[in-house]
């Protein structure tokens, strides 16, 4: 990037040095233990399936009437009272069937950063709905939220998941079809 380019002022100096600055590479053993945080997350997910199971999904209730409740964000409390709670069929069919995508993304390592972008969305909604909660700790919900970060700004899929096999395949096919190539950022 050349210094009449760049956004911000530097000295010519600055801009050569950054130029040069080489990327940063991760280890193999590195980029093992992301994908087993990535494996770790997926499970956690996973494991949150098994108290709001369909047809009822009983377990999710309480917790959507609190966050009518204790929502920290202006108007999201009357929201979930007169949207999620009215409809609450549908919200815990939709919530059950996201939080298992999301296991099964990041589990499989298939698609991991749409399933990390969907856990990080998931994560925020509880973050907005129970952080402030009675016996909620407010910092749970926001390590979800960056855990959730992390896994979409690295490629973690890549060892130990489907994507590894799956990324070569997209890049390989990036030039010729714009599918491919918006598909092969999400592995």
């Amino acid at each position: 990037m050349s210094v009449l380019s760049s956004p911000f002022k530097r000295s010519r100096s600055e801009a050569i040095s950054a130029e040069q600055t080489p990327g940063i590479i991760l280890s193999e053993r590195s980029l093992i233990v992301l994908a087993l945080v990535r494996l770790f997350v997926g499970y956690l997910w996973f494991q949150q399936l098994f108290w709001k199971m369909p047809p009822d999904f009983a377990g999710l209730r309480k917790y959507v009437v609190e966050e009518s409740h204790y929502a920290f964000f202006p108007g999201y409390a009357s929201f979930v009272q007169q949207v999620f709670l009215p409809h609450f069929l549908v919200l815990g069919a939709s919530v059950w069937i996201a939080e298992l995508l999301v296991a099964l993304s990041l589990m499989l390592g298939l698609f991991s950063r749409a399933g990390a972008v969907l856990a990080t969305l998931l994560a925020v909604q509880l973050y907005v709905g129970l952080a402030v909660a009675p016996g909620e700790w407010i910092w749970t919900y926001g390590m979800l939220v960056l855990l959730g970060i992390i896994l979409i700004a690295l490629p973690t899929g890549r060892r130990l998941g489907i994507d590894q096999w799956l990324a070569p395949h997209l890049r390989a096919s990036a030039d010729t079809s714009r599918a491919r190539r918006f598909l092969g950022w999400f592995v």
